[in-house]
């Protein structure tokens, strides 16, 4: 890469950096959410196996659908600001 390429990249990646942060900031609430749901689904489909107690197959089924809901969202919202960039 010739030294002009580079301090080309450099200036892009200069000038986009804080535009893919503000991006990621604002799914990240409801990424880190629907990360938490999921890992409780999977402690609670855990639970379930080893205690056989049955709501919480109920509960964990719950919490992994909630969770994946929450991430869908979030990619949604993160993939729409990269339609509305300025």
């Amino acid at each position: 890469m010739t030294p002009e390429e580079k301090e080309e990249m450099d200036d892009w990646v200069e000038k986009e950096y804080p535009k893919s942060i503000q991006r990621m900031e604002v799914s990240t609430p409801f990424h880190r959410l629907g990360k938490y749901l999921i890992i409780i689904g999977i402690l609670a489909y855990i639970s379930f196996v080893i205690f056989e107690i049955s709501f919480l197959k109920t509960g964990a089924v719950l919490f992994l659908l909630a969770g994946m809901g929450l991430e869908v969202f979030a990619l949604t919202k993160y993939f729409k600001t990269l339609s509305n960039d300025n």
